[in-house]
């Protein structure tokens, strides 16, 4: 009878071992699945009329180019496993002559999934924030420090839920 015991055990495991080798092939195919998805079409070009608009002396976004994958843009960061446009990391050094300038095309309103803004230490001299920031339903975090902004944002409460996450500076008024 321990003999029947023995054999019965040695052959379980390696009945298990094609099982067994499934499980990290399963796992690489979820887990990689994500790094190979492409930005979101609508959201795309939304970004690249975004870009039409601002001043760019030092080409800090040539990377932002017609059918690239804009999750691989410098300043872009996707969400993992939609693709979605989450986060918009266009901060300048402190006084650098790659600073972007001109406008903010209401175009970020396509981008129904950014939750973060950063726009600080880039020259937007003697304009006024564009009030569509204050509908980015899904923004939770605006830094528009040093951007030298001509304007309230914070002025009715729609916005107001936004204005206790904006962070400004200069002539700014919050």
């Amino acid at each position: 009878m321990p003999i029947m015991a023995i054999a019965t055990m040695t052959t379980l495991p390696i009945s298990l071992f094609p099982f067994l080798l499934l499980i990290p092939a399963i796992c690489f195919t979820i887990c990689h699945a994500n790094s190979n998805l492409l930005c979101i079409q609508s959201e795309r070009e939304a970004l690249l009329k975004f870009k039409k608009d601002l001043i760019d002396p030092s080409n800090r976004l040539s990377s932002w180019v017609e059918g690239g994958d804009c999750c691989k843009w410098v300043g872009v960061v996707c969400h993992n496993s939609t693709g979605h446009v989450n986060q918009l990391h266009l901060a300048s050094p402190p006084f650098s002559p790659s600073a972007l300038g001109g406008r903010i095309n209401p175009s970020l309103l396509e981008l129904k999934h950014l939750s973060s803004l950063d726009l600080s230490y880039n020259i937007f001299s003697c304009i006024h924030i564009p009030k569509f920031l204050g509908m980015l339903d899904s923004l939770t975090y605006l830094n528009l420090a040093c951007t030298q902004f001509f304007s309230r944002i914070c002025h009715d409460p729609l916005s107001d839920s936004l204005c206790s996450f904006a962070t400004t500076y200069g002539n700014v008024t919050l």
